[in-house]
C-alpha cells in the first residue's frame, strides 16, 4: 500500500511540473497511469479537468502549431526507419537570364484601427479560470492530509503553494478552505485524544491555532462529540419518514449508542464534514428528487475514511431485487421493516464489534 502511494505522490508531482512546463499532452498520460493505479483519485480528477481546460483555452494557432509539431516528428521518425537513398548526381548549374523587369509597386498601407476597436480587443481578454468542483475537492484533500496533525512542514508548504499555483486557488478561497479544515482536523484529533484517556484539548486548541471566536462557534459540535464519544459508538440514520426516525433514535440511544439522523442523502453528506459515525443504517427509497439510499451508499463509499465503515440498508420493500442490490453495491447488511427492535440492536453491536476488530488488526 505504501508503494503504491509513493508511486502515485510521484506520478502527481510529475503531472504537476510537466503542466508548469505547458506539455499538456505528457501530463495527459502521466495522470492516466494514476487511474490504472487509483480509479477513484480525486487528485487524478482535478489535475484531467484542469489539463483539459488549459488544453481547450489554448489559442487555436497554438493548437494548429502543437499538431503540426507532432506530425513533423512522427515523420522524422518514419523518415528514419526508412532506408537511405543515394543521392542524385549535381545537375548543371542554370544560367539565369536578366530582364529589365520594373520592381513590384509598394504593398498597399493598412487602413488605421480605430481607437474603440483597440480599446474592444484589449477587453477581450481571457476570463478568470472557474474553479471546477473537483480542483476544489483536490486542494481540500491535500490540506485535510497536510492538517492531520496540526503542523505544516517546509516540504508540504510547498506542496501547497505548487498546487494553489496550478489550479488558480486565490488567497480568498485558500482561506476559507484552511479554516474549514483546521477545524475539522481539531474535532478529528479531539477523538483520537479521547480514546487514548486524554481530555484536556487545550494543547490541542494552541497547537490548530483555533481562536476564541472559533472555539464559541465549535461548542455545540465538541458538545455533541463528546456524547457520541461517551457512548457504545455513534451511529447515522437515514429516513425520510421523520416518526421512524425518532424511534430508531430511541431505540439506540436507550441501546447506549449516540444517534444523529438525516432525512436526505444531501443533508447527510453535509453532516458527515464534520460528524463521524462508526456505522450508517440507510432506507433505501427516499422522495424525490432527493438521491436514493443506493446513491447515497455510492457516494459515501467514494470518502476514503468511510470505506470500511459498517452500512446497513433499510426498507419496507421486502423484495429480493433490492435486497440482491444493496448486496452487490457492496452494503454490509439488508433490514426490512417494520423493524424488529432486538434484531437491529443485535446487528449493530455485531457489525460494530467486527468493524473494531478489523481497525485493531490492521491497525488504522
Amino acid at each position: 500500500m505504501a508503494e503504491k502511494y509513493n508511486e502515485i505522490s510521484e506520478l502527481l508531482r510529475s503531472a504537476d511540473k510537466l503542466i508548469k512546463e505547458f506539455r499538456y499532452e505528457e501530463a495527459l498520460t502521466v495522470i492516466d497511469k494514476v487511474f490504472t493505479l487509483d480509479q477513484r483519485n480525486v487528485y487524478a480528477k482535478a489535475y484531467k479537468e484542469r489539463i483539459t481546460y488549459l488544453i481547450s483555452s489554448q489559442p487555436l494557432e497554438t493548437r494548429i502549431k502543437n499538431t503540426e509539431v507532432k506530425s513533423s516528428q512522427k515523420s522524422v521518425e518514419a523518415q528514419k526507419e526508412e532506408p537511405k537513398k543515394e543521392p542524385a548526381p549535381p545537375s548543371a548549374p542554370k544560367v539565369e537570364v536578366k530582364k529589365n523587369i520594373p520592381p513590384p509597386p509598394p504593398p498597399p498601407q493598412p487602413a488605421p484601427v480605430p481607437e474603440q476597436t483597440i480599446e474592444r480587443k484589449q477587453e477581450a481578454q481571457p476570463a478568470k479560470v472557474q474553479k471546477t468542483p473537483a480542483a476544489l475537492e483536490a486542494y481540500k484533500t491535500l490540506l485535510l492530509e497536510i492538517w492531520r496533525d496540526g503542523s505544516i512542514s517546509i516540504e508540504e508548504q510547498a506542496r501547497i503553494n505548487s498546487m494553489r499555483e496550478t489550479f488558480a486557488i486565490s488567497e480568498e478561497e485558500h482561506k476559507e478552505i484552511e479554516n474549514d479544515v483546521r477545524i475539522t482536523s481539531y474535532l478529528s484529533m479531539i477523538k483520537k485524544e479521547w480514546q487514548k484517556g486524554i481530555t484536556n484539548f487545550e494543547p490541542l486548541r494552541k497547537k490548530f491555532k483555533i481562536t476564541n471566536q472559533e472555539q464559541n462557534a465549535i461548542e455545540p459540535k465538541l458538545l455533541t462529540l463528546v456524547q457520541s464519544l461517551q457512548s457504545k459508538g455513534s451511529v447515522l440514520v437515514l429516513d425520510d419518514e421523520e416518526p421512524f426516525l425518532k424511534i430508531l433514535k430511541d431505540v439506540l440511544h436507550e441501546a447506549g449508542y449516540y444517534c444523529f439522523t438525516s432525512t436526505s442523502g444531501e443533508e447527510a453528506l453535509h453532516l458527515l464534514e464534520t460528524m463521524t459515525p462508526d456505522l450508517v443504517l440507510c432506507d433505501v427509497n427516499f422522495a424525490k428528487p432527493n438521491m436514493s439510499g443506493f446513491a447515497f451508499y455510492e457516494k459515501f463509499r467514494s470518502i476514503d475514511k468511510f470505506i470500511a465503515t459498517p452500512f446497513i440498508f433499510l426498507s419496507g420493500l421486502d423484495q429480493d431485487v433490492l435486497i440482491r442490490t444493496g448486496k452487490k453495491l457492496g452494503a454490509d447488511d439488508y433490514l426490512t421493516k417494520p423493524i424488529d427492535t432486538e434484531l437491529l440492536i443485535a446487528t449493530v453491536e455485531g457489525k460494530l464489534r467486527r468493524s473494531r476488530e478489523l481497525k485493531r488488526s490492521i491497525n488504522i
